[in-house]
């Protein structure tokens, strides 16, 4: 079962913190796609989402929404590591 978190029911720290992260590991994937040693952005990638699971609190697959927004989907997770 996946869980869906809506950022607008966190603390303003968290909701922060949380946002900061999905922008950190989009932007980390953006580069790493046209580099041409993606590999050098593995383990930062990883620790993005090992921090955003920490900030949620969860072991489960989630989704992460700003309303309607998806904002982040934690079986990406799987897709990133796999599309190389």
């Amino acid at each position: 079962m996946v869980k869906t978190f809506d950022v607008n029911s966190l603390s303003e720290r968290k909701r922060f913190e949380l946002k900061l992260q999905i922008a950190l590991l989009n932007n980390a994937l953006k580069i790493q796609s046209m580099s041409p040693h993606p590999e050098k952005y593995d383990e930062y990638i990883n620790e993005r989402h090992t921090i955003i699971r920490s900030i949620l609190n969860t072991t489960a697959d989630f989704i992460v929404k700003d309303g309607d927004n998806i904002l982040y989907k934690s079986f990406n997770e799987i897709m990133d590591k796999n599309s190389k």
